[in-house]
């Protein structure tokens, strides 16, 4: 068993986040892995499938994640996954595959939407993992023994009248329901709540891809303490949704620790009106964020560094907001941590106090042993 952790990859405009559950089980939200990143000599890049591969178990010397989340089919959420992870069958992976560092996903998570007739201008990435989700869903449809097997597994987060999902109710969530088994483990100490996307979203012709996105609520048990860490993972999900968010649910399902800022810190989570029109945050968003968090509750933004400036995202007034919510301390972009220069990845122990911070510095000064800055430095209370 070790400590339960969050890690966000410096990845510019976009999403990648690793959580590793107690177990050793680890999850992949979302990925924007750009080739220039493989460039040693490029500093303001990090390389994310390097560390990857240097974490992640291996069975059999291939590399595999338990379960790799889409959030939506935006091109900065799934950019570099041809690149980065093996699709098609997991028996054919090759010694040539090895070599590449192919990373096998043991069970895939997305949205009913990638299977939507209107959704015909996906980037190239998004169409492999559409592809990918057809062969599985077919192995699960055909009734397949081979569909319970590592790199055939699946799992739809959210509803949908779509015909082509017939016959998989029992790989689909909707939201309003937690998730405890992933990748053939049911976990006692971790579990997902599903808050979106709605199904109007989903099946709407003319509805918005950001607002399709999974919205989930991470929730990690520490020595028997239930619920002593929760974190928020939203893509690029915006004001609306969120506003629903908060009239159908109850308070502990909104609680937060640590919450990744939708949309890499656009103005879009804070009004649904554009800056220049309303420079004013919404009572609700405010509220959304002040009452449910706990003592020294942490902001994550995946972004490039906030300057002030006409960019939408990352959003100066939205940076702003959130540093009014949790002080400029706990207020932390990926594309300045700990310089904009060099970003590293942010990585939290999730503790019994909350998450701790691990301080990169001994990575600047040559310091092989790691300190830890505890972030939640006292028993959290949240309201």
């Amino acid at each position: 068993m070790t400590d339960p952790s969050i890690c966000y990859f410096p990845v510019e405009n976009g999403d990648t986040s690793l959580i590793r559950l107690s177990n050793g089980l680890d999850i992949l939200i979302d990925c924007n892995i750009t080739n220039d990143s493989r460039d040693e000599s490029e500093n303001s890049r990090y390389d994310v499938h390097s560390h990857l591969l240097s974490i992640l178990k291996k069975e059999k010397e291939v590399p595999f994640v338990d379960a790799f989340i889409l959030t939506h089919p935006d091109e900065d959420h799934c950019r570099g996954f041809n690149e980065i992870f093996y699709v098609g069958n997991p028996s054919d992976y090759s010694d040539k595959n090895r070599k590449e560092g192919l990373i096998r996903i043991d069970e895939l998570w997305f949205t009913p939407r990638i299977f939507s007739p209107h959704e015909k201008d996906m980037c190239d990435s998004a169409k492999i993992i559409r592809k990918e989700a057809l062969r599985r869903k077919q192995l699960y449809q055909d009734k397949k023994p081979e569909c319970n097997n590592s790199g055939n597994r699946l799992r739809i987060i959210g509803y949908s009248d779509n015909p082509d999902l017939k016959g998989l109710g029992g790989i689909i969530t909707s939201p309003g329901n937690s998730i405890k088994l992933i990748n053939g483990c049911t976990l006692n100490d971790f579990s997902f709540f599903v808050h979106a996307p709605f199904k109007k979203d989903i099946d709407s012709k003319w509805g918005e891809r950001n607002d399709t996105s999974v919205i989930l609520q991470a929730r990690f048990d520490i020595e028997g303490e239930k619920n002593a860490a929760m974190a928020f993972f939203g893509g690029d999900s915006g004001f609306e949704v969120w506003e629903d968010i908060v009239q159908l649910s109850d308070e502990s399902t909104l609680k937060w620790d640590i919450f990744l800022a939708p949309h890499h810190c656009s103005w879009s989570f804070f009004n649904q009106t554009p800056y220049v029109k309303d420079d004013k945050p919404s009572n609700f968003s405010v509220d959304l964020l002040n009452k449910r968090c706990s003592s020294g509750s942490v902001i994550v933004a995946s972004c490039k560094p906030v300057k002030d400036d006409d960019d939408n995202p990352p959003h100066h007034a939205a940076a702003n907001q959130y540093k009014k919510i949790v002080g400029s301390d706990n207020f932390y972009v990926t594309g300045e941590y700990p310089t904009s220069k060099k970003p590293q990845p942010l990585i939290f122990t999730i503790t019994k106090k909350g998450p701790q911070l691990k301080d990169l510095s001994y990575t600047q000064s040559g310091n092989a042993a790691s300190a830890i800055k505890t972030v939640l430095k006292t028993p959290h209370t949240y309201g």
